[in-house]
């Protein structure tokens, strides 16, 4: 198929280049088959390197008519009903082989939707504006791989942090919308360098030195007042695999020195993010168990949480994923979390309760329904706040 397109585009290329010199001889076979090998050797793609992607979009409706208060994200707390473009989602990316010997390759991840106002697109804030124009880079490094021991991989760029039970991606999550640890505890990405390595298929560990808390720029940006600092921060993470494969887990710290990448303050920021996965055997892989546990402390105010997850596949097309919820906060402004959000006062409590439907409809095709209950007693004159959701993905 790619040499009849190329022959097609070389004889439109000479009969164009003829129809501009009518005095010009007419191109022989050996011109013409030179110009298909040029198309070709343009128009072939590097080895090994893959485009994949998604395109979400959905509806929410809340019921109660306001998000003042809750502790989810932007567009997960609208008020009323919006339908959403979610998030349009293109990798481009040459994975590393299972080889251990140096080679490279690189990742970027470009994504556009609503969600990316929630996630820091355009290098705002991440809860300013609502357009689906909106754009981030979400991850763009360089990757490498030293044959020290079992291998030792090396990325410098942009990546998603290490931290979290959720990902930015929702078709990766559980439920469509995002937890509250997820939006409120945890940093999103950083700009650094990390190296990770693993010890054997029990074990494997990483460390990675960072720009700071949610920031990509080359410095930490505009400090907070009698802040002399270039805020940085240093990341490690330690996963444990049972032998089975079946359950996992995992630990991840994030330390940020000086403003820590925030800019909010000359304080240190620490979050310590623990997380499990447990796929009973008895339930012939259809049953998933989870829980994600975050301890952290900003600028002298501790918070803490913990979640429980829960999915089954009754058959190839359905499912049933649940989640429950609970954040704590000993701020003295009410504020949960570290990227932008709702505030209060006082020390605060929220919880939360997700039941998700799924439906995998064709190969590349994944239609979700949700109902949400959020409950913040100290905050939210409105609550309980009751929400639904629907999704539909395509995968490619």
């Amino acid at each position: 198929m790619n040499k009849w397109i190329a022959g097609l585009f070389a004889m439109a290329l000479v009969a164009g280049v003829a129809r501009a010199d009518v005095g010009a001889p007419a191109p022989s076979a050996k011109d013409l088959e030179k110009v298909v090998e040029e198309v070709n050797y343009v128009e072939t793609a590097k080895a090994g390197v893959v485009l994949s992607g998604y395109v979400d979009v959905g509806y929410i409706y809340n019921f109660t008519g306001t998000s003042a208060g809750t502790r989810r994200g932007p567009n997960d707390g609208d008020a009323k009903g919006d339908f959403n473009v979610n998030a349009v989602k293109l990798t481009l990316e040459k994975p590393l082989t299972d080889a251990n010997e140096f080679q490279a390759g690189f990742r970027v991840d470009l994504m556009m939707g609503e969600d990316i106002n929630t996630n820091g697109g355009n290098g705002g804030g991440l809860t300013t504006g609502f357009s689906s124009d909106t754009l981030l880079v979400e991850q763009a490094y360089v990757a490498l791989r030293a044959p020290i021991g079992n291998g030792l991989d090396i990325k410098a760029g942009k990546f998603v942090t290490w931290l979290g039970y959720e990902v930015i991606e929702r078709p990766a999550n559980l439920n469509i919308t995002y937890g509250n640890l997820f939006f409120n505890t945890i940093p999103l990405y950083h700009t650094g360098v990390s190296a990770e390595y693993a010890f054997n298929d029990i074990v494997d560990a990483g460390i990675a030195v960072t720009n700071g808390f949610n920031n990509d720029s080359t410095t930490v940006g505009a400090p907070a007042a009698g802040n002399s600092e270039d805020g940085y921060g240093v990341m490690a993470k330690l996963n444990i695999t049972n032998p089975g494969g079946n359950a996992n887990w995992y630990n991840a710290i994030y330390y940020g020195f000086g403003n820590g990448g925030l800019g909010l303050s000359n304080e240190d920021i620490f979050v310590w993010d623990s997380w499990g996965n447990w796929a009973p055997t008895f339930a012939d892989d259809k049953l998933l168990l989870g829980f994600n546990t975050d301890v952290g402390v900003k600028d002298s105010e501790t918070y803490w949480g913990a979640a429980v997850y829960a999915k089954y596949q009754f058959t190839d097309i359905f499912s049933l994923a649940g989640r429950a919820d609970y954040l704590h906060s000993d701020s003295e402004t009410g504020a949960f979390n570290l990227v932008g959000g709702a505030g209060g006062s006082g020390n605060t409590d929220t919880w939360s309760y997700t039941l998700t439907a799924g439906f995998d409809l064709l190969e590349n095709l994944l239609v979700r329904a949700e109902y949400r209950i959020d409950i913040d007693g100290d905050f939210v004159a409105d609550s309980p706040v009751n929400t639904v959701a629907v999704q539909a993905v395509y995968t490619f």
